[in-house]
């Protein structure tokens, strides 16, 4: 294995050079950079944000043909910042360089910097009508990617042992069905902003054959038409209350995109099994007036209870490696109708959403002990109605958005209610004031909004924000949140409350390099049950986290750029010992001044008390994957990740190596994923082709 996994790496670092073919600008801020610094949770990164937004990164909008609805999906602009954008472009087209949105209003280094990873310039298009679109000139111009990826784990779990067929029958789920590979195809293609179409697959470690199979076509802005779908689609109105499927904003991330209102009807395009719609969806565009109808049919895994008259739960995770795990698969089918009217005129936009949804088994989930009370509240039944209306207004420097919407069944007929006000005192400094109210009555099976909970239910909060870049080179970014969960939470028997604050400084002297720093506390009560006298009490007591991060970014020429990283936890919670847990890393990359060819080498050490204390940390992965690792326990981990042009601007072959060693373990995991030693070491090898 050392021999084979040498060999690999002195391939990677002799062939890499020969490879590089063109041009780059040399930019401090690399993808890596970026999604550090959109990690906001302790929790890891929103999935779905970082898919739609690499999406964009491996197909980079043209300046010189963005429209608002482009630069939309961009968190980290405001929405003055994308008027800005539009209104530059449209009166000095063509624009030449990125370098001109200096000119651009309010638009700050960080910003523009961001904007080269998903903008570049481009000459406009020629001989392309959009006033006489036809089948031909759309395929004509039409631009395909296909991706193909594989990992191959270097190691052997438990669940792929060599089983007695005795044993297996009595006892199927000891070993999984299928291979340890994992496999996962893309193919996309568009044309002229107007046409696109999909197809994806995927293949878990564990699974036996193709288990998942994805595809779409799309048309925009074609005449009244802003969209129409067919396949698999995502769709979000208002605030996200009654409907979203895409993307979930955190408390971060809502510091510059609190203006996000009916993002509409979007493509799925991902490998991910859940959280999507099948069927079709159209939007329609008359005048100040949007018209947008959607209906879906698509089978969900769930947990049958004993008589198999309900389901308890739904399955979520999208393996289906054991015979159990496969039972699972598709045992409840669930309808989804919706529509949405959405008004606007000039500063004033106004939204009324309704989304009916059915099933055709009806969700039973238990609570009948005092344990599991916390789930007396959840979705229950076969039918479901959900309503809302949205809202949003523009005054000067003042902007006010949010949405209102109301559940109604027999069981679950509740409010609730996402409002935001914003003020931008002057061009350096902006205040946020964001309050929420979801009532423990409220259910909506397909909604998914700002909060602290996963699902618009059981919280109330306030949240207040500032942002700031008064002081020369640095910008500033605060919170501090407010908590209360009315009904009982999981380890939680009774209301309770919960607080977290947030301050981020991010210091850029010039694109050589910045220095980040982020502080952050979360408390929320629990549970605390101690016993004396021969009594047991139980009494609610704050779980507290602090969290420090450090992050230095350093560019030593126009291809070697280090970042270098420093992360502590602090976990205390009553009287019981402060759990603990840091972890230190360094990244190298080298990318040729011929761009589109790299090398990152990252290594990490972490050491936490235990998994409670864990430490998340980000490092350099594959297109359409995302690298954010728990660390827990004792042990160092280092990633090679080669990326290599075989022909220009066209063939690409990406692939990683990855290894991690535990110094205070002598195995990894746990029952079938166990793995029978201290270390593991796994390769991942992707094939990336436009044409």
């Amino acid at each position: 294995m050392r021999k084979f996994l040498s060999s690999l790496l002195y391939i990677w670092l002799i062939a890499t050079p020969a490879f590089c073919q063109t041009e780059t600008e040399g930019n401090l801020m690399t993808w890596e950079d970026f999604v550090e610094l959109m990690a906001e949770e302790e929790e890891g990164i929103d999935e779905e944000l970082m898919e739609q937004l690499q999406e964009v990164y491996a197909q980079p909008i043209n300046i010189n043909e963005v429209r608002t609805e482009d630069l939309e999906v961009l968190p980290f602009l405001s929405k003055e910042q994308v008027e800005g954008i539009v209104k530059y472009v449209e009166k000095n087209k063509p624009v030449e360089s990125m370098g001109e949105l200096m000119f651009v209003k309010d638009l700050g280094m960080k910003e523009r910097e961001m904007l080269r990873l998903f903008v570049e310039v481009r000459a406009l298009p020629q001989n392309r009508n959009t006033q006489d679109l036809t089948a031909g000139k759309l395929l004509r111009y039409g631009k395909h990617e296909a991706v193909w990826r594989t990992d191959v784990p270097l190691y052997w779990k438990a669940g792929y042992a060599d089983v007695p067929a005795k044993v297996l029958e009595k006892s199927p789920n000891k070993v999984y069905r299928g291979d340890p590979l994992h496999h996962a195809f893309r193919y996309a293609f568009s044309s002229m902003g107007h046409l696109y179409a999909g197809l994806s697959m995927e293949k878990d470690a564990g699974e036996r054959g193709v288990d998942y199979v994805s595809g779409y076509v799309m048309l925009k802005e074609v005449g009244c038409v802003k969209s129409a779908i067919v396949g698999n689609y995502k769709v979000s109105f208002g605030k996200g209350l009654v409907v979203n499927s895409g993307m979930k904003f955190g408390k971060m991330t809502m510091l510059s995109a609190m203006d996000r209102m009916d993002e509409g009807i979007k493509k799925h395009s991902s490998t991910s099994e859940t959280g999507y719609f099948t069927g079709g969806a159209a939007t329609f565009r008359l005048k100040d007036w949007q018209l947008s109808a959607f209906g879906s049919y698509r089978k969900e895994d769930g947990t049958y209870n004993s008589d198999f008259t309900a389901m308890t739960s739904l399955k979520t995770d999208g393996l289906h490696r054991t015979r159990l795990e496969r039972s699972k698969k598709g045992n409840l089918g669930i309808s989804n109708f919706g529509g949405n009217v959405h008004w606007e005129h000039k500063e004033l936009r106004l939204s009324a959403t309704v989304v009916v949804t059915h099933l055709d088994v009806p969700l039973m989930p238990k609570y009948d002990t005092k344990a599991s009370a916390y789930r007396y509240y959840y979705a229950s039944g076969k039918d479901f109605l959900v309503g809302s209306m949205a809202y949003a207004y523009r005054y000067k420097s003042l902007s006010f958005s949010g949405e209102t919407a109301f559940s109604n069944t027999e069981k679950q007929n509740g409010v609730a209610s996402l409002n935001i006000l914003r003020w931008r005192a002057n061009s350096t400094n902006s205040f946020m004031v964001i309050g929420r109210y979801y009532g423990a009555k409220f259910v909506s099976i397909n909604g998914k909004a700002f909060g602290e909970n996963s699902k618009v239910q059981n919280e109330e909060g306030i949240l207040w924000g500032w942002t700031s870049k008064a002081i020369k080179n640095i910008e500033i970014e605060t919170y501090v949140d407010a908590m209360y969960f009315p009904w009982w939470k999981q380890g939680v028997s009774e209301s309770s409350t919960g607080y977290e604050g947030m301050v981020q400084a991010l210091y850029s002297a010039n694109r050589k390099w910045n220095l980040l720093a982020r502080y952050r506390i979360k408390a929320k009560q629990k549970d605390f049950t101690y016993d004396t006298n021969g009594k047991t009490f139980t009494f609610l007591k704050y779980n507290t986290k602090q969290s420090v991060k450090l992050q230095l970014n350093y560019s030593l020429s126009s291809f070697i750029t280090l970042r270098t990283s420093a992360t502590g936890m602090l976990i205390s919670f009553a009287n019981t010992p402060n759990e603990k847990g840091f972890a230190i890393g360094e990244n190298i990359r080298w990318q040729s001044p011929r761009n589109k060819c790299r090398i990152d080498l990252s290594i990490t050490y972490f050491n936490t008390d235990n998994y409670n204390a864990r430490v998340y940390y980000y490092e350099p992965t594959l297109l359409y994957s995302f690298g954010s690792t728990a660390y827990y326990y004792e042990g160092i981990r280092a990633t090679l990740l080669a990326s290599l042009p075989i022909v220009r601007q066209s063939l690409f072959i990406n692939a990683k190596l990855g290894m991690t060693k535990y110094f205070n373990r002598d195995t990894i995991g746990s029952g079938l994923e166990m793995i029978d030693a201290n270390h593991r070491e796994d390769l991942q090898v992707q094939v990336r082709w436009k044409f």
